[in-house]
């Protein structure tokens, strides 16, 4: 092919135009920062309301007097979450684990300052309560077949009932142990105890659903 017919070539077809390359690229991007935002969303967001307040109250947010206070007062909300991110991993509502968390409240106590057992015995009790609960609504809707939205939002109406008919409706006072407090209000290295839990369940929770067959069977 001679000089002139390359030329004729040239003006007849233009440049070659990289929007493809450009195209594929943004392709692969895309996806990738939509499956970022997905993952990490709300820890990102997490990260830009800490810079948000620290920026805004430079003075009371960005200490470790607050640190240590979110740690310790939302450690059971983080609980709490992960418990229920498995039950939505499986695409079911569990409403009844505000209960759950009520009547467990009420018996760690009254079982300890009304009928005197050990806060080991209550503990171990109030565990099984939890569980026999769980399994309650586990055969409701697997077994039953009920929607786990009703099935659970009935169950926990019954386990509220039962808090009420317990406490009589008023609150339980009385001494506690210092064992038992300190589950909930002990530090470790300067932090307190319950975020230790809250990181012990996440790794769990995080290994269960990356690597192992029962996650990525939910």
């Amino acid at each position: 092919m001679t000089f002139e017919q390359q030329e004729a070539e040239f003006v007849a077809e233009g440049p070659r135009s990289p929007r493809p390359v450009q195209a594929a690229a943004v392709g692969r991007i895309v996806p990738g920062l939509l499956r970022l935002i997905e993952v990490y969303g709300v820890l990102l967001l997490a990260i830009l309301l800490v810079v948000f307040y620290s920026w805004l109250l430079p003075r009371t947010f960005p200490t470790a007097l607050t640190a240590q206070s979110i740690l310790s007062d939302k450690s059971t909300v983080a609980l709490l979450s992960l418990a229920e991110v498995i039950v939505i991993a499986a695409g079911q509502f569990d409403l009844s684990i505000g209960y759950v968390v009520g009547i467990g409240h009420i018996l760690a106590v009254g079982l300890q300052v009304r009928s005197g057992l050990s806060w080991e015995v209550a503990a171990i009790i109030v565990l099984f309560v939890g569980a026999a609960i769980g399994l309650t609504n586990a055969l409701l809707v697997q077994v039953a077949q009920i929607d786990s939205f009703i099935a659970t939002l009935g169950t926990g109406t019954v386990v509220y009932g039962i808090s009420i008919w317990y406490t009589g409706g008023q609150q339980i006072v009385g001494p506690l142990p210092a064992e038992f407090l300190a589950i909930n209000g002990a530090k470790l290295f300067g932090i307190p105890l319950p975020a230790f839990y809250v990181l012990a369940v996440t790794i769990m929770v995080w290994l269960a659903f990356e690597y192992f067959p029962v996650g990525r069977y939910l």
